[in-house]
């Protein structure tokens, strides 16, 4: 055949009329390719071994071998007559080499003629209904065959359009077949490296889908963990108490009650005592050196430096403990006031330094004093003194000497005005005047060593009162806040004191403000170097269990403009939340009990009653009260005193402007209000959410109080104060 296979006699071939035992047409050597054409040798005489031996069973090894399975492109249901498969030689898809088939002998069957399928196979077949192998027929013996005649070319041609269209027309069915099949999902392939392939890319392809499933779930496992380490964790801090204070700055004016002494020469000015020192009358102070003595001051200056470098060098060295102790505490009192120029440095003011200056010089002056008395044992001190001595009885011989005329604070630093701001007169200067030296007038007071004949080179001042005086404007505060008598406390942040009880001995107001002088004998000392300086007065305070802002979260402040007060209502009142409307107009009444005395008479009491109570907030407790909040400009004082006012009890009537309709209760609890707020508290490992009222606050802190009767917070309350980490029900700590 064409195509080089060997072919065998099939079914279909039984309409050709051809004789299976006719003997083979062309008896020469095949070369492995069937030939297209007959040969022209007689037909009759067979080639190969003699007749008589079966013909059908090929000789040496079979060219291929036999299957089970139906051959070629057979259908389903019909089995093809036993074809044999050549196996090609070489790599699939190769045509066979014709030179390796050179020289061998063609295999012969009974009846075989070139090109033409023998109608019976010797090979065992199985039949589609049982499965079972189906005998082939024995070869015809080849002596009994009749010899074929030849075809024509004409029949050859038919016969080869007729392979080719049945070529064709099995391949279409294969494909239909196989589509079937992939349709059905039963598809095989038929090459077990394709399968091995497959199954290995399917196993690959679970196996990576496994191992990125584990490395999500080892990144989601490392993430989590790395945010809780890196999340900000809850704080916890203790319900402690304080204080609120609401505060107004100003810059005050100091006038003191003091005497300045003149110099009597010009020269240069020698302290003999530190600044602020307390003095007797008659006490030496200083001595002015004329000119022609500046040399020896020079000289006693310069052994004086020695002297400390000196000391200094024997506290390092460890050998005085009584001279260490005493630096270390003179080093504490300097390392408050740097700290004080680090922060004005930082915050850019630099208003306070000439009075950061003077503190330390009187701190060091202060300081050598007190090393003078020690005794160091060191043969340089020992000589160095003796120098120092020589030096200050020269200077002492043609010095003049500064004596006190009075007892008093001594102070070296002048401004000028020590003289203009009289102590005695200044209640009754006039108050332009004093705005204007409050403004004009420098903050720190400056010394001048040299000094001229008949002027002042010192002062002497009483501790015993100094006035402080401001100016306020009319949007700052009301007269009324300020009047004489009453008494109020004063912050000075920049010398970190507080003056409490500064009492108001002026308050004078104009069309833009107000003047206040405040009256104090409190901190003369600290305040000895300055002329000015900022302040701030209190104007309320609130004390009580104070938490920080930070704290506080779902909170809900008060309006601003006139006081607030809110009124626990206890549960059982049969009071609804909507009798009290945020921006009703309520009036408030507060009638007692009868209350009898010893003698079965009635005691008189007073009712009490506030009106003009506008709502700004109205909410209902988890323990079943009500919490109302109220506006109003008049005093409700009166109001939070009920406990005390009336022993016998009370019932209070809210009355509402718009419809006249009153609600009336028996027991109620009044408070200062400021507004309503969370905190979140550690109950026993677990968050907690309490309501809270807020008394008072300001920026940094509130004043909270319990809501009615509840217990919590109180002193022993575990608060969280970054509520933002957690929420109420997670487990904490």
């Amino acid at each position: 055949m064409a195509d080089g296979k060997q072919w065998y006699y099939s079914p279909q071939d039984k309409g050709n009329n051809r004789n299976p035992n006719a003997k083979p047409v062309n008896a020469a050597k095949k070369t492995g390719k069937p030939m297209g054409q007959p040969s022209s040798k007689p037909v009759g005489k067979p080639a190969g071994k003699p007749a008589g031996k079966p013909a059908g069973k090929p000789s040496g090894k079979p060219v291929g071998k036999p299957s089970g399975k139906p051959v070629g492109m057979a259908q389903p249901n019909r089995p093809v007559a036993g074809k044999k498969i050549v196996k090609p030689s070489g790599k699939p898809g190769m045509r066979p080499d014709k030179s390796k088939m050179q020289g061998q002998k063609p295999v012969k069957t009974q009846g075989q003629v070139p090109g033409v399928k023998n109608e019976k196979s010797i090979i065992p077949q199985m039949n589609p209904a049982d499965k079972t192998p189906v005998q082939a027929k024995k070869p015809v013996s080849s002596a009994n065959a009749k010899p074929k005649k030849p075809l024509t070319k004409e029949q050859q041609k038919r016969r080869e359009q007729a392979k080719i269209m049945e070529q064709v027309r099995r391949k279409e069915e294969a494909k239909l077949q196989e589509q079937a099949k992939i349709e059905k999902n039963e598809y095989k392939r038929k090459n077990p490296s394709q399968k091995s392939a497959e199954s290995r890319a399917i196993r690959n392809g679970v196996l990576g889908a496994v191992a990125v499933a584990a490395a999500l779930l080892v990144l989601v496992f490392v993430v989590h963990h790395l945010y809780d380490y890196i999340a900000e964790k809850p704080n916890f801090s203790f319900v402690t108490t304080g204080a609120v204070e609401h505060t107004i700055g100003a810059r005050a004016l100091i006038v003191r009650d003091e005497d300045t002494i003149p110099a009597s020469t010009s020269g240069e000015l020698v302290t003999q005592i530190t600044e602020g020192s307390r003095v007797a009358k008659g006490q030496e102070l200083a001595i002015v050196v004329p000119e022609e003595m500046k040399s020896v001051v020079s000289d006693l200056r310069n052994v004086q430096s020695q002297i400390s470098d000196v000391q200094q060098e024997i506290i390092l060295a460890g050998d005085v403990a009584e001279a260490d102790i005493l630096y270390r505490n003179y080093n504490k009192n300097l390392s408050a006031i740097l700290d004080s120029v680090r922060f004005d440095a930082m915050n850019g003011n630099l208003n306070n330094m000439s009075s950061y200056s003077a503190s330390v010089n009187v701190i060091l002056d202060e300081r050598e004093d007190e090393m003078s008395r020690i005794n160091f044992d060191d043969e340089r001190i020992s000589v160095l003194r003796s120098d120092e001595k020589v030096y200050e009885a020269q200077v002492e011989k043609y010095a003049s000497v500064i004596t006190a005329h009075r007892p008093g604070i001594v102070s070296f630093r002048l401004d000028g005005q020590e003289d203009v701001l009289d102590y005695g007169t200044f209640l009754t200067m006039p108050a332009s005047e004093i705005k204007s030296y409050i403004n004009n007038s420098v903050g720190a007071i400056t010394a001048d060593l040299s000094v001229d004949a008949d002027t002042a080179v010192c002062r002497i001042s009483q501790n015993e009162s100094q006035y402080l005086t401001v100016y306020l404007s009319s949007n700052d505060a009301a007269t009324s806040d300020f009047a004489v008598g009453t008494t109020h406390d004063i912050n000075v942040r920049t010398e970190g004191i507080s003056i409490d009880n500064c009492k108001v001995v002026r308050c004078e107001s104009d069309s833009s403000g107000m003047l206040i002088t405040f009256e104090t004998s409190r901190y003369v000392e600290d305040l000895l170097d300055l002329r000015t300086v900022d302040i701030e007065i209190v104007i309320t305070e609130t004390d009580g269990m104070r938490v920080s802002v930070s704290s506080l979260v779902n909170t809900e402040y008060a309006p601003k403009g006139n006081p607030c007060f809110c009124v626990y209502i206890a549960p059982g009142a049969n009071v609804s939340g909507d009798a009290f409307a945020v921006e009703s107009l309520f009036n408030i009444t507060v009638v007692p009990n009868v209350k009898t005395n010893e003698d079965g008479s009635i005691e008189e009491q007073q009712n009490t009653a506030v009106g003009g109570c506008r709502v700004v907030h109205s909410e209902f407790m988890e323990d079943g009260g009500l919490v109302v909040a109220f506006s109003t400009p008049n005093d409700y004082t009166n109001l939070k005193k009920l406990e005390r006012l009336y022993t016998a009890g009370y019932k209070v009537t809210f009355v509402d402007t718009a419809t006249g309709l009153g609600i009336t209760t028996e027991k109620v609890i009044v408070s200062d209000y400021s507004g309503m707020a969370s905190v979140y508290m550690n109950n026993q490992g677990f968050v907690e959410e309490v309501r809270v009222i807020l008394l008072d606050n300001d920026r940094e802190f509130a004043i909270v109080d319990q809501v009615g009767k509840s217990s919590v917070p109180n002193l022993d309350t575990v608060i969280i104060t970054n509520p933002k980490t957690v929420k109420p029900g997670d487990k904490v700590d």
